[in-house]
């Protein structure tokens, strides 16, 4: 899965208002990381946590994940390009929860 087919997920609901889960559980957390095996390509690692317990910080939405990547992103590169191109990895089952 791609960033872009993240945001699509949302279809027309507001991405501020947009919440990735992943087999039941919110996504909690997020990073970049380079994968060794595929030339060092960049990807997005989403983090599943259960957000009831306490130390756990709310969940996030889609609009936070994406404003969180073109910040962190290469800015000559298109943020077309970068969100068709970057994959998400470390979860899967995505859906999408409106609150």
């Amino acid at each position: 899965m791609t960033l872009q087919e993240l945001i699509n997920l949302a279809g027309d609901r507001e991405l501020s208002k947009s919440y990735p889960k992943a087999d039941g559980l919110y996504i909690w957390d997020y990073k970049l990381q380079y994968d060794g095996a595929n030339d060092f390509e960049l990807q997005l690692v989403l983090i599943p946590g259960d957000s009831s317990k306490a130390g756990f910080k709310d969940k996030v939405s889609i609009q936070e994940i994406v404003n969180y990547v073109l910040d962190e992103y290469d800015p000559e590169v298109p943020a077309d390009q970068i969100l068709s191109e970057m994959k998400v990895v470390g979860v899967e089952d995505i859906t999408i929860a409106r609150i």
